[in-house]
């Protein structure tokens, strides 16, 4: 939990710094190679995000390796880089130390075959890593997946995303590791979906895509509706552009899920055929025995939603368990329907949650989110979606409303002092086109629920009688007369609902009408 609070202060901090940048940005890391053998195409696009998978055959090779692979990468410049096979600590080191552009994750678990994952540092940000699935060794090969969860940014685009690198386990009994890899895997990348999670998944898993289904270890992850292999074009095409030439199969893969294909406007897959500019032989010797298989994604620029805005507030139940039975109201003034799935709820210090529903708001409408959608428990509320890990205080707090970008859409800011926050009363907005971070714009439900308390979720905050009670005594009569006329003659000052109260005849215009109506309403 504090982790997770943790990150999202982490990523206020982080959305002011990326949007403060240029693209590409002017402290970009220049790269020099020991050496120039070779002129291979390079990758490197600032406005995508290019990953790319490498098996590097029990790295290093021979003396030459190292100056070979610093080329190629430095040739190349990808954005993330999936490293399988290296073989030791002082390997890792080393690679890090050719390869100062790039900051470099080793999996904390014997190295012998290590995962590695290098980002570029001047596009990519690291928020954490660690090993996944601790208690499948044996299924993982001992090969535990490595999981980093990383921000690509340029200028003004950016993409939150989980990356894993994984490498399945080959030959023997291989085949039911692998598939028993693939399910886990499966049910983690749904969960993670779940969680509004974007998910690229890289590696060696020593498998085709496009074998039969009853000889297919990769099944779970390519019939799993979450997930799209990018590369299975490259399984099912020609043997020129498989990753592992040596024995003509394609196993080195990436996939994605769902929720990051929605987010991204195009995807572009390929073999790198590094060979063809080292040679064959060569390459086979020195460098390794898989070619890199890369993904470039162009990112999609984000639909913000206008018009969100948090509408009412009840934070002081009289409910025995009074957590149950808090909630918020949220409503769209704008002019198009607003889903609310991917959006987050944070205050400024460790509550967050991550909305994992879609519910929809159309232009004018009002939903109810709130910690129980029990009617049982919450004081018989029609709860629209219940939340978790997210509470609100009778005396300070903050609801803050979080596009999946980490832009505010919306958030208020209340205390007991200023704002209305009496018990057993939801403090609502007079209107919702008003200020809502502003105190003079809340005031106290007059509205009973039905359980004790008063409020109006799930409707309009409108208080307004037209009644002509203008000091709010539930009585109307010639006291709320001498208030009316001092308005009208300009000596008396009404809020909001005032007016709505003293324009009797609902014509948006304040007059000597509205006196004679409320005296014939008097005298009546």
């Amino acid at each position: 939990m504090m982790f997770e609070a943790k990150k999202y202060i982490l990523l206020f901090l982080l959305n002011f710094f990326i949007y403060s940048q240029q693209c590409p940005p002017a402290d970009t890391v220049v790269v020099v190679s020991e050496q120039n053998d070779w002129t291979i195409s390079s990758l490197n696009s600032w406005n995508h995000l290019e990953i790319m998978t490498w098996n590097i055959k029990n790295y290093p090779l021979n003396q030459n390796t190292l100056n070979d692979v610093q080329e190629v990468i430095y040739d190349l410049l990808p954005d993330v880089i999936n490293f399988q096979e290296l073989n030791s600590q002082d390997v890792h080191d080393a690679l890090e130390t050719i390869l100062p552009a790039y900051e470099f994750i080793l999996s904390d678990y014997d190295p012998y075959y290590g995962l590695d994952i290098a980002i570029k540092k001047d596009c990519i940000n690291l928020l954490s890593y660690e090993k996944l699935f601790n208690e499948n060794g044996y299924e993982f090969a001992w090969r535990y997946p490595l999981s980093a969860n990383l921000v690509w940014f340029c200028g003004d685009e950016f993409l939150e995303f989980e990356m894993i690198n994984v490498h399945f386990k080959c030959c023997d009994n291989g085949f039911d590791r692998r598939l028993a890899s693939s399910e886990i895997l499966s049910d983690y990348i749904n969960f993670q979906t779940q969680n509004n999670k974007n998910i690229i998944v890289a590696g060696d898993y020593n498998d085709s895509l496009d074998d039969l289904e009853n000889n297919n270890s990769l099944l779970p992850l390519i019939n799993n509706e979450n997930i799209e292999f990018v590369d299975f074009q490259i399984a099912e095409g020609s043997t020129f552009n498989w990753s592992y030439p040596s024995y003509p199969s394609h196993i080195d893969h990436i996939l994605v899920n769902e929720l990051l294909m929605n987010n991204t406007i195009s995807l572009e897959t390929n073999t790198l055929r590094i060979d063809d500019f080292t040679g064959y032989s060569y390459y086979q010797n020195n460098i390794s025995d898989h070619r890199p298989v890369y993904l470039k994604i162009s990112i999609t620029s984000p639909e913000i939603p206008q018009g969100l805005v948090i509408n009412e507030i009840m934070n002081n139940p009289t409910l025995e368990n009074e957590a149950l039975g808090e909630w918020f109201e949220l409503t769209n003034i704008g002019s198009q329907p607003i889903d609310i799935f991917g959006l987050k709820i944070i205050d400024n210090d460790f509550d967050f949650h991550n909305i994992s529903e879609h519910v929809i708001i159309n232009p004018n409408e009002y939903i109810v989110l709130g910690s129980s959608s029990s009617t049982e428990q919450n004081g018989n509320i029609d709860i629209d979606y219940q939340y978790e890990n997210f509470n609100l205080s009778n005396l300070w707090d903050e609801i803050i409303i979080l596009h999946s970008t980490n832009i505010v859409l919306d958030e208020v800011i209340y205390s007991s002092q200023s704002f209305p926050s009496i018990e057993g009363k939801s403090m609502m907005l007079i209107n919702p086109n008003l200020d809502n971070s502003l105190s003079t714009n809340w005031i106290e439900s007059s509205q009973e629920i039905g359980n004790g308390d008063f409020g109006t979720p799930g409707s309009s905050n409108n208080d307004c009688q037209a009644n002509g009670d203008l000091n709010q005594d539930y009585i109307t009569n010639i006291l709320d007369v001498v208030l009316l006329v001092g308005y009208i003659l300009g000596n008396n000052i009404f809020t909001i609902l005032q007016e709505c109260n003293a324009d009797i005849n609902q014509d948006n215009t304040i007059n000597v009408v509205d006196i004679v109506l409320v005296v014939a309403y008097i005298l009546n």
